[in-house]
């Protein structure tokens, strides 16, 4: 976002003091109000007048520095929120493009591998075939040494029992 500053520039009218002013207004605006001790009422309404209005523009300057103040606040925080916004929305992309790359080098590298293993369809299907068969073959030499195994202890067993059931009968008969 670009940041556009405005500004504003206000003119303001100030009364001199009467030390800075020409000394023939300061002597004119002197005998006006001293011109026998007393200030005449409208004089006095003069004065109560130029003090409201004094008082309202201090209020108004105020009431205005302090808006200002309040939206450049206003702003700050907004530009803060927006750039903390803006970091997590760069990690999330970040991340999930991070993510992105290492699984595409990961696919690439197995790739590769399996191209130098098999270097064309031709022969992965040829080296695929061969691994079956010579998994089935383990397979089947496997099944038949475990059958084998099983008919040997049966028959032992069976050679064990025959053995025992003679001792028992031949000891039955020698009791009886």
């Amino acid at each position: 976002m670009a940041d556009t500053k405005t500004t504003t520039t206000s003119r303001r009218t100030t009364r001199k003091p009467a030390a800075k002013r020409p000394a023939a207004k300061r002597r004119a605006s002197a005998t006006t109000s001293r011109s026998n001790g007393t200030t005449s009422p409208a004089v006095k309404q003069a004065n109560k007048t130029t003090a409201a209005k004094r008082a309202r523009t201090t209020a108004t300057r105020q009431t205005a520095a302090a808006a200002q103040s309040a939206t450049k606040a206003n702003t700050n925080a907004a530009k803060a929120t927006v750039t903390e916004a803006r970091s997590y929305a760069e990690r999330v992309v970040l991340t999930s493009v991070g993510s992105v790359l290492l699984t595409r080098e990961n696919v690439q590298e197995t790739f590769e591998d399996l191209v130098k293993r098999f270097g064309s369809l031709d022969s992965a299907q040829k080296e695929i075939t061969r691994d079956l068969k010579k998994a089935e073959r383990r397979g089947a030499t496997a099944r038949n040494r475990l059958e084998r195994q099983v008919r040997r202890t049966r028959t032992q067993l069976e050679r064990e029992l025959r053995t025992r059931r003679r001792e028992v009968t031949a000891q039955v008969k020698s009791l009886v």
